[in-house]
């Protein structure tokens, strides 16, 4: 029966978080999955990236499109390039009927964020605690992706952020609350790199770790 308040969406579950603007390769090579992107890239249909975990998937996945193939090989298997677009909530799996040929699909409502103002204080922080993370790591200065995707995901998806924080993230409705969660993420990473910079300084000011 037609659910008219939720869209069936398959999925490609992963052991990683995609967020809104973010770019990501991706290599497919099991059947099912040839044949949902090829569905995709003749459609220009999406379909959803969601975290696999021990415990199951997680309940809030993101939208992905087919940006570029990088390289198509004779037997089917792929190098893409996806692109995050909407963020969603799973509503109810559905099973494919021939799992070694369909992926998992599920019933999903797509989210919007909560309004709610941000202050100024956070995002300046964010943004200088993110930029010394870059300089510490040597990353230089990234495209931040599109210019429509909030703050927090643009640099969610620019930077190596593990999954658990990335899908924390990714299930928070306030851009505010992202960025908080930002901030101490990258005021944590930016004390330990610093501890390690220091140690490496040592190390070759005179061989000793002390």
């Amino acid at each position: 029966m037609a659910d008219p308040e939720h869209e069936l969406l398959p999925l490609f579950p992963l052991s990683l978080v995609l967020v809104p603007g973010e770019l990501l390769p991706l290599y497919i090579f099991e059947e099912r999955y040839k044949h949902l992107i090829a569905e995709c890239r003749e459609t220009g249909a999406p379909f959803g990236i969601v975290l696999s975990r021990e415990e199951g998937l997680a309940v809030v996945g993101c939208t992905a499109r087919v940006g570029a193939v990088l390289e198509e090989l004779p037997d089917g298997r792929l190098n893409i390039v996806v692109r995050g677009g909407e963020r969603f909530r799973l509503v109810e799996l559905r099973p494919p009927d021939l799992p070694d040929v369909e992926p998992l699909s599920a019933l999903v409502e797509y989210l919007d964020d909560a309004p709610g103002d941000v202050l100024p204080e956070i995002s300046q922080t964010v943004e200088l605690l993110f930029a010394e993370a870059l300089d510490l790591t040597d990353s230089g200065s990234p495209k931040h992706g599109l210019a429509e995707v909030p703050r927090s995901f643009q640099i969610a998806g620019v930077f190596d952020i593990e999954p658990v924080v990335k899908q924390r993230l990714l299930q928070l409705h306030l851009e505010s609350e992202r960025l908080e969660l930002l901030a101490g993420f990258f005021g944590t990473l930016v004390e330990r790199l610093k501890l390690l910079k220091s140690r490496e300084d040592a190390i070759r000011g005179n061989g000793k770790g002390n």
